[in-house]
């Protein structure tokens, strides 16, 4: 844990974070942030909390796919591990939650932990895609400020050319494996073999990219994970009966998503707060208290949710724990979980 804390990269978020924090909330009229709160529609915000766990399931699905041409994979394996990652993401810095989970399915699943983290990576570019593509549907109905258009277009470029050149790595997998031998060569004879073989499987994980229909089944449980989760959104909006139109959902949820790009603290307290505030008060004309508590309430569920779900999880699949708890405070070693599993 130690090694997390000492990294400048925490310390910057942490940083960033906290002026968030006090950017977003200095001049609030905590009165009104208190009495939206009391007013809410609860049975609004218990809806919002019994989708999330759909969203995760669409995903695990996703996931599933992801793992082409291996089939047959516990669905609740998979939901289990999607959650414990958010979960670690949501408590612990520098989004160590992508490799929990890797090195979690790796172990329910009996899949190489390099293989499973380049099916997150396919999966974090679909995701990206997916968010840029709600983003530009819904820009022709708002008056969206400029700094919503250019970079989301360009971060859909980045991530568009980022599928093709894992495409094109795992289509010259002889030719890439040649390079990674050449960068290795240096490296002790143990370390080597491990480091080899995690970058076979890693590469092998990107041939999916290259089955398109895979990739559109893959895409369509995508956007429908994306959908509840903009149905999520829509559902805490309409809670505090803030008086914004079905797009603000999906502006918000895709300004917060892309906005996971700057530095911030674990569970993106401040920085999350910031943008959804900000946009509905400068694109939709909320008023801000209520939108303040609308932040408030919708953080709280994104954050709150995965840890519940992943720990029941983990309290089901008892013998995976200690050793999720080994890993997270580094009592494993780098090349055992780089080597966990079988192709």
């Amino acid at each position: 844990m130690l090694r997390f804390i000492r990294s400048p990269v925490v310390w910057i978020g942490l940083v960033v974070s906290a002026g968030a924090l006090f950017l977003t909330f200095r001049g609030l009229h905590w009165a009104e942030v208190r009495e939206a709160l009391a007013d809410a529609n609860y049975a609004l915000l218990a809806l919002a909390v019994v989708l999330m766990p759909v969203a995760f399931y669409l995903r695990a699905l996703r996931w599933a796919v992801l793992f082409y041409p291996r089939r047959g994979m516990s669905t609740s394996n998979l939901l289990g591990a999607i959650s414990v990652g958010y979960a670690l993401n949501n408590l612990l810095p520098l989004r160590i939650g992508e490799l929990g989970r890797a090195y979690l399915i790796g172990k329910a699943e009996n899949v190489n932990t390099s293989h499973a983290l380049s099916t997150i990576v396919v999966e974090r570019t679909l995701d990206t895609l997916t968010v840029v593509a709600l983003l530009m549907i819904t820009l022709p109905f708002i008056d969206a400020p400029a700094w919503a258009k250019g970079p989301a277009i360009l971060v859909g470029l980045a991530f568009l050319g980022l599928a093709v050149l894992l495409a094109v790595i795992s289509a010259s997998r002889e030719r890439a494996m040649t390079l990674v031998r050449r960068v290795i060569r240096f490296l002790p004879e143990r370390f080597r073999e491990r480091t080899e073989q995690a970058a076979d499987a890693a590469i092998e994980g990107f041939t999916v990219l290259r089955r398109p229909m895979t990739m559109v089944q893959a895409a369509a449980w995508s956007a429908a994970a994306w959908l509840v989760s903009v149905a999520i959104m829509c559902v805490v909006l309409r809670a505090f009966d803030l008086d914004v139109p079905l797009t603000a959902g999906i502006f918000v949820l895709a300004a917060t998503s892309l906005g996971m790009v700057v530095p911030s603290s674990p569970g993106y307290f401040g920085v999350f707060h910031a943008i959804a505030i900000s946009s509905l008060v400068n694109v939709f004309d909320a008023d801000r208290d209520l939108a303040t508590s609308y932040a408030l309430v919708q953080h709280a569920i994104l954050y709150l949710t995965p840890i519940v779900v992943g720990a029941v999880y983990l309290w089901y699949r008892r013998d995976t724990w200690e050793q999720v708890r080994l890993w997270v405070g580094g009592e494993v070693p780098v090349e055992e979980t780089a080597g966990t599993g079988s192709s």
